[in-house]
């Protein structure tokens, strides 16, 4: 009988800290979709541009700088969830190992700068933009995450977000205010770390200390399977936007950005599901759950992006604005990726990461990468660089790791059945 309520008290904390993640993301999407339609009229095509190019380039940073510890930290975090102690010392330990990258970053940003004449012209942007990254050392998800706290991340983020936004239509009028998007959203992060640690403080009781090198090594070289999955996928997503930002000028950069910034929101949409079920399937290993979970969203996810498709020219004209209709083939060539996002997700970290198999997850990314490379260096030397090129290889390169991961689950578990 106790075992029957445990497993209904762990199934209702999944659940509502999924429900917390969709609202979390929910407002991710929100948001970004009352902003996004006022950015690019106010800011038009050339300084939108400008600010897709500075946000690729940032993805770079930031994923060094976090270098994975959202996952290995998560996991940490919910194994060791009673012990104070341990979680103040992996608090402190990734705090100062995110502090020893930020620095190392910051200086191959500044080298980058000044090596590179089609960004100096944008170097005070691109600097400023790198202000968020460095206060985010202080946001600590990944402790939250691991002791299924969802409303907490839930209820800050929501304010900051309205914070952020509030900021950018009282002080962005112009196309030249573009320079002020990076300060706005350096005052969301602050924000956000500072709620944070007071509920660290004051709510869960948990001190960080200071760590020796040898576990702030530890904790690095915990994550840096993670890094290497992070920094594989972010070639065949943050790349293209750079590789194509080489071929095109701001205004065309701008269209490519806007269809993206439209698809990344509506598969960002899936991925509360994951975050949340993952550190329930460490624990658990529900795999039916997962299961039942694909039968009945997958036919749901089919029939929305089939009506993305036949209304996109409203979408677009709705959200960016006339200026960016032409973007419409690039949206429909996207559209695809919505549709294998949540298996791709599911059979990652909550299945594989829960059958102790974390290094095929990763490796799936990084055999989809070495195809994504291949595969542009082919584009390359056979002069078809061009956007629906990029789209249609990103969507294969994404097809190619569902299909690995689904190899991996099929053999583990097969394996698992035969034992």
């Amino acid at each position: 009988m106790d075992i029957k309520i445990n497993k209904k008290k762990e199934l209702n904390k999944l659940f509502s800290n999924t429900f917390m993640l969709y609202i979390l993301q929910i407002s991710g999407y929100i948001f970004p979709l009352l902003t996004f339609p006022y950015l690019t009229r106010v800011l038009g095509t050339n300084n939108y541009g400008i600010t897709v190019l500075a946000n690729a380039i940032m993805i770079y940073f930031q994923m060094f700088v976090g270098f994975g510890f959202l996952r290995s930290a998560t996991k940490e975090c919910s194994i060791n969830r009673d012990d104070k102690e341990k979680l103040g010392r992996i608090v402190g330990s990734i705090i100062q190992g995110k502090i020893i990258l930020a620095s190392i970053a910051f200086i191959v940003l500044i080298a980058l700068i000044l090596n590179n004449e089609s960004f100096k012209d944008k170097s005070l942007f691109i600097v400023l933009s790198y202000i968020p990254i460095i206060i985010s050392i202080f946001i600590t998800d990944y402790l939250f995450r691991g002791l299924e706290i969802m409303s907490a991340i839930t209820y800050r983020t929501i304010i900051s977000k309205t914070i952020y936004m509030i900021l950018i239509f009282t002080l962005i009028k112009k196309p030249s205010d573009y320079i002020l998007i990076p300060i706005i959203a350096s005052i969301s992060n602050i924000f956000i770390a500072v709620w944070s640690w007071y509920y660290i403080l004051k709510k869960v009781k948990i001190i960080p200390r200071i760590a020796s090198l040898k576990e702030v090594y530890y904790a690095i070289k915990d994550s840096s399977l993670f890094f290497v999955s992070r920094i594989a996928s972010t070639i065949y997503s943050a790349s293209n936007t750079i590789i194509l930002g080489n071929v095109y000028n701001n205004v065309e950069l701008g269209l490519y950005g806007a269809a993206n910034t439209l698809i990344s929101s509506a598969r960002s949409l899936m991925s509360p599901i994951a975050d949340s079920i993952y550190p329930y399937m460490v624990k658990n290993k529900n795999y039916t759950l997962v299961k039942n979970i694909l039968l009945i969203l997958t036919p749901i996810i089919f029939i929305g992006t089939g009506i993305l498709y036949i209304f996109s020219d409203l979408v677009l004209l709705i959200i960016s604005g006339e200026e960016f209709i032409k973007a419409v083939p690039l949206f429909r060539a996207m559209l695809p990726l919505i549709i294998i996002t949540l298996p791709t997700y599911l059979l990652g970290y909550p299945i594989l990461g829960s059958m102790g198999k974390m290094k095929e997850a990763n490796l799936s990314v990084v055999y989809g990468s070495i195809f994504h490379i291949l595969g542009i260096i082919v584009l390359y030397f056979t002069s078809n660089i061009n956007m629906i090129y990029i789209i249609n290889l990103t969507c294969i390169t994404e097809t190619i790791i569902l299909i690995i991961r689904c190899y991996y689950v099929c053999k583990y578990r097969g394996n698992k059945n035969k034992e």
